[in-house]
């Protein structure tokens, strides 16, 4: 017998001609062990000329994600599929209208058009920039345990920034190191 909620949730959505049903988990096959694994729920889609954003929410309430949907987020796709992973049906239906996805913890993902997610991508990797040439330096003491701090010092100075610092106190065996503090 299949849940109750994705049946509801289909229904929900017939307006649009909206109709996704999760089928049956895959039977285990042995796997080769190159092949990557796929634990999604799979679901059948079929839609014929609906909203976007209605099958994105279609696939959200099947897959128990929560979706932020951009308010540029618009078209209307017509798509098939059956027994496919939730995650992949998604990736396919952004594809098709040129959006993209932003995962934000563990169940939080943002839908807006390409451009806009790569253009946010851009000015975040500009501020880290800006912030490792300019930003403030902190100084942190880190002691050393069941080693010497002489011998930590070069590998610390493999992943510090260009500004950064490490020397280190052999009395007390710790690691002083300094570098840029950027959130």
């Amino acid at each position: 017998m299949r849940p109750l909620l994705p049946v509801v949730a289909a229904l929900a959505f017939a307006a649009s001609g909206a109709l996704a049903v999760p089928t049956a988990p895959p039977r285990p096959t042995k796997a080769r062990p190159h092949a990557a694994k796929t634990t999604k729920k799979r679901i059948n889609l079929d839609v014929q000329n609906a909203d976007i954003r209605n099958v994105v929410r279609l696939i959200g309430d099947t897959s128990g994600q929560n979706f932020v949907i951009g308010d540029d987020v618009k078209g209307r796709v017509t798509i098939k599929l059956r027994n496919v992973p939730w995650d992949e049906a998604l990736d396919v239906i952004l594809a098709t209208k040129d959006l993209g996805k932003t995962q934000h913890g563990d169940n939080i993902i943002r839908i807006a058009p390409r451009t806009v997610l790569e253009e946010e991508r851009a000015r975040r990797l500009d501020r880290a920039d800006e912030c490792q040439e300019k930003g403030p330096l902190t100084t942190r003491l880190i002691p050393v345990n069941y080693g010497r701090a002489a011998d930590m010092a070069p590998l610390v100075k493999a992943t510090l920034t260009k500004r950064g610092t490490v020397t280190f106190d052999e009395r007390t065996n710790t690691l002083i190191v300094r570098d840029v503090d950027c959130p």
